[in-house]
């Protein structure tokens, strides 16, 4: 079982490392060479709240990679001579429109049952993987961002992946909130 996991835990650094190693790639030749490189790989994040079994809120936005989360896929490769461990972590916050230079989301939630946990990975298909988590909240809450780390600890700066602002949700007691992140590596 431990060893499945591990090879599961692989299978998604490497989605991760290809998807970003894309990305990053495409950018620079679209910046050398000013042309159109094609299209760049995909994430976005799905939001849902449900209040008494019942889904009240509903929200689909795209991600944005931070500058943290590229070095750690060049750390990943050997660049910094690291070991890392494949592990995906969800946060929340009620921050605005992330920017890349954040390590973590600013605001990030900590109280009401809201702060970070370790989402369930699953592969989507040949090009796709998710990584889904809900919360149950304790106490009103307002979240208007979710974050993607490789460090479990919450609040904690210099892991983040990966942020996305979403239209702002207002959770009451016992609402849950369940988030989704999609990274999608187009074929290409």
């Amino acid at each position: 079982m431990g060893v499945r996991r591990r090879y599961q835990n692989l299978i998604i650094v490497a989605f991760l490392v290809l998807t970003i190693g894309v990305y990053v790639g495409r950018q620079s030749a679209t910046t050398m060479f000013h042309g159109d490189a094609g299209p760049d790989p995909a994430g976005h994040v799905s939001v849902i709240a449900f209040r008494d079994g019942e889904i009240f809120y509903e929200y689909e936005q795209h991600n944005l990679i931070t500058g943290n989360g590229s070095r750690h896929v060049r750390n990943f490769l050997g660049f910094a001579n690291q070991t890392n461990v494949a592990s995906i972590h969800l946060s929340l916050s009620n921050d605005g429109a992330p920017v890349k230079t954040w390590g973590k989301l600013p605001g990030e939630i900590t109280a009401n049952n809201l702060g970070r946990q370790t989402g369930a990975p699953d592969v989507v298909n040949g090009t796709a993987y998710q990584v889904t988590y809900t919360w149950t909240a304790t106490g009103a809450q307002d979240v208007a961002a979710t974050g993607l780390h490789w460090n479990p600890a919450g609040d904690t700066d210099g892991n983040m992946l990966a942020a996305a602002a979403i239209s702002s949700v207002s959770l009451q007691i016992n609402d849950m909130l369940q988030v989704t992140w999609t990274v999608n590596i187009p074929d290409g």
